[in-house]
């Protein structure tokens, strides 16, 4: 009889969170080069901020995306005595904060600084083609 209740009870999965507090200053640090250029000191204020959002959005969707890679988009839901399926909470989630992370992407991408252009010699122009 105690090998029926093992078998019955559910394990219950302990959500690993990769929504830290490193993981975010790792993708800031990888973002704010890109805009070292930026002179004018309200213009980098407001980058930064974005910066640190688009950060936060990052790792939040990449958690979603390994909670639904376990878990499935879909989830089996009871409710006195009926059970139905709907949308897994993670992919609710993903969705919302992926469109954000998408439309903060492109307001950096216009807040980008010109990349300088280097001189190339007229051979290397013509050997590479």
């Amino acid at each position: 009889m105690a090998e029926d209740t093992k078998k019955s009870e559910k394990k219950a999965t302990k959500r690993v969170n990769k929504l830290t507090n490193g993981r975010i200053k790792k993708e800031i640090e990888f973002l704010q080069p890109m805009f070292a250029g930026i002179d004018d000191e309200d213009k980098k204020n407001l980058v930064n901020s974005l910066i640190e959002e688009a950060a936060f959005l990052k790792v939040a969707c990449f958690q979603a995306k390994e909670e639904l890679k376990k878990e499935g988009l879909t989830t089996e839901t009871v409710n006195a005595s009926q059970k139905f399926v709907k949308a897994h909470p993670s992919a609710t989630i993903y969705e919302k904060y992926s469109r954000q992370y998408t439309a903060i992407i492109h307001t950096l991408i216009e807040y980008l600084p010109p990349k300088e252009k280097k001189n190339i010699s007229r051979l290397a122009a013509l050997r590479n083609g």
